[in-house]
């Protein structure tokens, strides 16, 4: 090879290595920022002065349960069922109808234990009508009442898939009464919660009426009577459920 085909090699070599080099990148793609989720709670709706009007608690009381419950009051409602029939043949109506008002608060015994008595003899109940689990606030609601068992006739407790109606429930919680003494401090659809004024004197024997009773308490907690026993024991108070 010549010396003139050596340096045209050698050139030639050169410019396939310089070729990929002198390629235009490819601009870079700016990813923009993704915007940020906003997630709007809604607001709780307030106890309006109408509303505290219609409900003719006084002020002061009211605004000491807000007070100690760090939260402003809400109005409560219960639905009312009213006996008719339409031309459909449809048989009742359900109406909204305020019975009291209620307050968020995650220190829900305390302000049931503080306020149960003073409200009582004023013919009002407190009690839980809402539970948060520790995550969230429980809800504490103030109605008129005669006595704690009217807490469920408001909240309407039942058992269906047991067949128990309201008044079934109150008829067992009765005869509990008997071999002890009680208050019911929270009610909901399907749940009841109650503190102690005198323990039964055979806790095991209590618990396993308990979960003879309601089954499902099994599902939220201790597994064996002697658990269940001493959880009441501890807590001077027993819950029923049922799912």
């Amino acid at each position: 090879m010549s010396a003139t085909g050596g340096k045209n090699a050698l050139l030639s070599l050169v410019l396939l290595l310089l070729v990929p080099a002198c390629k235009p990148e490819k601009p870079v793609e700016i990813r923009k920022p993704e915007e940020p989720t906003v997630i709007i709670k809604p607001r709780n709706p307030v106890l309006t002065l109408e509303q505290r009007a219609e409900l003719a608690i006084a002020p002061e009381l009211i605004g000491k349960i807000e007070l100690s419950a760090g939260a402003e009051a809400e109005p409560f409602f219960v639905i009312e069922v009213f006996p008719s029939e339409n031309l459909k043949g449809e048989k009742g109506f359900e109406q909204q109808k305020l019975a009291g008002f209620s307050v968020r608060t995650k220190n829900s015994d305390e302000l049931i234990r503080s306020y149960r008595a003073g409200l009582r003899v004023k013919g009002l109940l407190i009690f839980k009508s809402h539970r948060g689990y520790g995550s969230l606030p429980d809800i504490v609601s103030v109605v008129r009442g005669n006595n704690s068992y009217d807490i469920l006739k408001i909240q309407r407790t039942e058992a269906a898939s047991y067949n128990l109606d309201t008044s079934a429930i109150i008829a067992w919680l009765k005869e509990q009464q008997k071999i002890s003494s009680f208050a019911i401090t929270g009610a909901g659809p399907d749940w009841v919660e109650a503190k102690f004024i005198r323990q039964p004197e055979t806790l095991n024997e209590f618990a396993a009426r308990i979960y003879a009773f309601a089954p499902d308490v099994r599902g939220d907690g201790p597994q064996t009577a002697g658990k269940l026993a001493e959880r009441i024991r501890k807590t001077n108070g027993f819950y029923l459920v049922w799912d």
